[in-house]
């Protein structure tokens, strides 16, 4: 019986390209996805054995993740690679490879692992607190996924994704802690036990009703769907002790707590504030680069803008945030910016 590897390896010599032009940038490209992917703190044991397998299907596809790993050596060691002549430096991992190859796909391929590489670096320093984080929550979820939690008290928290949560439901308390990210509360009445959501800058003391609370980059958003919610730029110790500088949000209200205190309360759209909650995000005449800030909390991976002139164009729409091509295609037809998916987990914008 023939090996298919071999026949593989006859098949790239036959066509003269060696495993390089499609195929090789192909298989370059799945590397640099398996790179990101197993990066990421929640990949699974199933994707670490689907990536063995694609480890060991070909001798081009070891080759492939030989040449990423070379790419991520020569980056780490800049002074090194500064001495090397500009071939090499384009070409690190090929340095057997013959004079044949199309330099226009190295420099493609080049090209695409800097990016991949540039990305994963700011996702290294990006992801420091997250780890943290995830290391102390009680309950996390992905980017890109959703979850809804049963609390000790009956209560009920809907997680969006990206969010970790840390929970004290001992002695009496019903105190939970965001971390990063939004959750949901329906919150079971208790009127002798106050139902806490401290989200860092501010935290929502309630006694049965149904809010939202947001951490994102400082702030503490609070959006009320149904009853009366505290608000507190500086929430104290004691749950059941009078909170300053507060503000009490009715249905359909929002408040944000900052560096410079309570801002608020001021009318919240629910169709807007709740929409992650059905799986959909909505823009309305925002920017484009603030809806990839949106959209990069949203998904796994991340979406890097590249055309300055198109940050500031405006944004409007309702999407599905289980569709990313079906916002990349609308962002195209409607702002005239080209998407590229260098892997499932980068795609650049131009």
């Amino acid at each position: 019986m023939t090996d298919h590897r071999d026949g593989q390896r006859r098949g790239a010599a036959d066509n003269g390209s060696d495993g390089i032009g499609s195929d090789g940038d192909r298989l370059f490209s799945e590397a640099n996805a398996w790179f990101f992917r197993l990066q990421s703190d929640d990949h699974t044991a199933a994707e670490r054995a689907a990536f063995a397998e694609w480890l060991a299907r070909s001798p081009a596809h070891a080759d492939a993740w030989t040449d990423v790993q070379s790419l991520l050596h020569d980056l780490k060691e800049p002074a090194r690679a500064a001495h090397r002549d500009a071939h090499r430096a384009a070409y690190a991992g090929f340095r057997s490879a013959p004079s044949r190859r199309p330099a226009a796909a190295g420099v493609r391929r080049f090209a695409a692992a800097m990016a991949v590489l540039l990305v994963v670096g700011g996702l290294g320093v990006w992801r420091g607190p997250t780890l943290y984080q995830d290391a102390v929550a009680d309950q996390v979820t992905p980017a890109g996924q959703r979850r809804t939690l049963t609390l000790p008290d009956g209560s009920t928290a809907e997680m969006n994704g990206g969010t970790a949560l840390a929970l004290d439901f001992r002695d009496g308390e019903r105190r939970v802690r965001i971390l990063r990210g939004e959750a949901w509360f329906h919150v079971a009445r208790d009127p002798d036990r106050p139902f806490v959501v401290d989200g860092g800058a501010g935290a929502a003391r309630v006694l049965g009703t149904q809010f939202s609370v947001r951490r994102e980059d400082g702030r503490t958003t609070v959006t009320v769907g149904d009853g009366l919610v505290e608000v507190s730029a500086h929430p104290g110790t004691d749950s059941r002790a009078p909170w300053p500088d507060s503000v009490r949000l009715h249905a359909g209200q929002s408040a944000e707590a900052g560096p410079l205190g309570l801002s608020g309360p001021r009318a919240a759209d629910p169709a807007v504030a709740f929409a992650w909650r059905q799986g959909q995000i909505v823009f309305r005449q925002q920017s484009l680069a603030s809806v990839i800030a949106a959209l990069n909390g949203q998904w796994p991976g991340r979406v890097v803008l590249l055309n300055d002139e198109a940050a500031e164009r405006v944004v409007s729409g309702v999407f599905a945030l289980d569709r990313p091509d079906a916002v990349f295609d609308a962002l195209e037809r409607g702002l005239g910016v080209h998407a590229t998916r260098i892997t499932p987990y980068l795609t650049l914008l131009r």
